[in-house]
């Protein structure tokens, strides 16, 4: 099977001349090609600054979802009813989907840098904050002073996360996929161990403890880190393109699309799949048990994204990916309800384990390979590999990722309380299969163009050119 035409040619064109390559020690050009990616490979600043962003990645997600084991009954206890706990949550990932494109179209004039600094602090300060939201008066003031928290925080999660896609594939264009899946790997850490850490401290010091302590550790990080990433090349250049130009090309749509899917079949589960798994006689009333069940198909996805990234740099398959990630995520939410259109599958707990394990599988495999995707989509409209381009990509995916992630809690917990879980569980099936299919399409309609779009003002990769580059010549 011959790798799809052009991913496996390098994604931009490069533009970077002699003297920032001997300023930058961590440019986008090297000396030698990285297309084998080996941590004990890359110098030793490449390592500082991988191991630094990953760390903050970790911490900085922890303290995003701590509250989620404890909050919702002590918003109960300040009057708040479940649907406004619900939005509270919500309003997160939506402030994320409206701000990603903004902070990614303007990275080069705040500096990547700046942003992923100013982004850690913010998140951790807004932090610390909420854990002091319980001296706050009961009723309309609590719940203003949560959202107001919770949007600043994530506009710091936002210019964080963005900032950090970006100078990924700025420092590493060879081998995008596979360092954002490492990322991914601490990221998904950070999720899970969030809730865990979360209620320990809270047992150990009440509502503002886990707060105060995850939210100082992360402003700790974002400030080392940002003396350990080192010098990026983000200089603003001259441009005529907005993050808008990347909707010119249709692939970029059917991108956002998959990307938008995959996240909401994930969010589905987060308010949905404790109460159809304590259905079972094996977990009914074992809080503990069923929390398990959430660490199967995000631990899953989480230690298996840096393989997903590895063969989408080795071997450029990422619309195959793609396609046959959704495919077998879609197995997976058929087999979770079990989906009432095969009615002799029977609900037994090596069922339900088994549907979440090719839920995080599948869902791995089509995430991964997107971020690459949009890249390629950047490269067919000749867009140049500079932090600018890069980050455009960022905050294009960090927004739909957002989009999806904001809708499955709120539209996918509407559809299970309307039709139950085991019809809502085969909506996602359907929305996953959905995606595959406009992409089966669209790639059928692309072959079969008596023209190649988007491919005037693209020129090729000229090793030649860019060793003279590196060397002054």
């Amino acid at each position: 099977m011959q790798p799809e035409r052009g991913e496996r040619e390098p994604l931009l064109k490069r533009t970077v001349d002699s003297s920032e390559c001997r300023k930058d020690p961590i440019s986008n050009v090297n000396d030698e090609k990285e297309n084998d990616f080996s941590f004990s490979k890359i110098p030793r600043q490449k390592k500082i600054l991988l191991a630094s962003m990953a760390t903050v990645n970790f911490f900085s997600v922890t303290c995003f979802s701590l509250l989620a084991p404890f909050f919702p009954a002590e918003a109960e206890r300040k009057g708040v009813s479940q649907t406004v706990v619900g939005l509270i949550f919500g309003v997160f990932e939506f402030v994320i989907f409206m701000s990603s494109p903004i902070f990614g179209n303007f990275i080069t004039r705040i500096g990547s840098k700046f942003m992923f600094l100013a982004g850690t602090m913010v998140g951790g300060a807004c932090a610390i904050l909420f854990g002091l939201l319980d001296k706050s008066p009961d009723g309309t003031t609590y719940i203003v002073m949560c959202f107001l928290c919770r949007t600043v925080e994530a506009l710091g999660c936002s210019m964080f996360v963005t900032a950090s896609f970006a100078i990924i594939a700025n420092v590493f264009p060879d081998n995008v996929a596979t360092v954002f899946g490492l990322l991914e790997t601490f990221s998904g850490l950070g999720l899970i161990a969030g809730p865990a850490v979360g209620g320990a401290f809270y047992q150990l010091g009440g509502f503002g403890l886990p707060f105060f302590v995850v939210g100082s550790i992360t402003i700790v990080n974002g400030v080392v880190g940002y003396f350990l990433l080192g010098e990026i090349n983000d200089a603003p250049r001259p441009r005529k393109k907005s993050i808008l130009y990347l909707l010119w090309n249709p692939f970029s749509w059917v991108l956002m699309l998959c990307i938008s899917c995959g996240s909401f079949s994930l969010g589905f589960l987060d308010p949905t799949l404790a109460l159809h798994a304590e259905k079972l006689p094996e977990l009914k009333g074992k809080a503990a048990l069923v929390g398990l069940m959430f660490l199967v198909g995000g631990g899953i996805y989480s230690f298996t994204a840096p393989l997903w990234g590895y063969l989408t740099d080795k071997k450029g398959y990422v619309k195959t990916m793609i396609s046959i990630g959704n495919l077998v995520a879609a197995v997976g939410y058929l087999l979770m309800g079990p989906t009432p259109l095969i009615p002799d599958l029977p609900f037994k707990l090596w069922l339900l384990l088994s549907s979440l394990a090719l839920m995080g599988l599948g869902i791995g495999c089509a995430i991964i390979p997107t971020f690459r995707g949009v890249l390629e989509s950047a490269k067919e409209l000749g867009l140049e590999e500079n932090m600018d381009t890069h980050g455009m990509v960022s905050g294009l995916f960090n927004s739909c990722f957002s989009l999806g992630a904001f809708l499955g809690p709120t539209i996918g917990g509407l559809l299970a309380d309307k039709f139950g879980f085991d019809w809502a569980a085969t909506g996602c099936a359907g929305l996953l299969t959905f995606s595959v299919v406009i992409l089966l399409v669209f790639s059928i309609c692309r072959a079969n163009s008596p023209r190649k779009p988007y491919q005037g003002s693209v020129h090729l990769y000229d090793p030649t050119a860019s060793e003279a580059a590196i060397s002054g010549v």
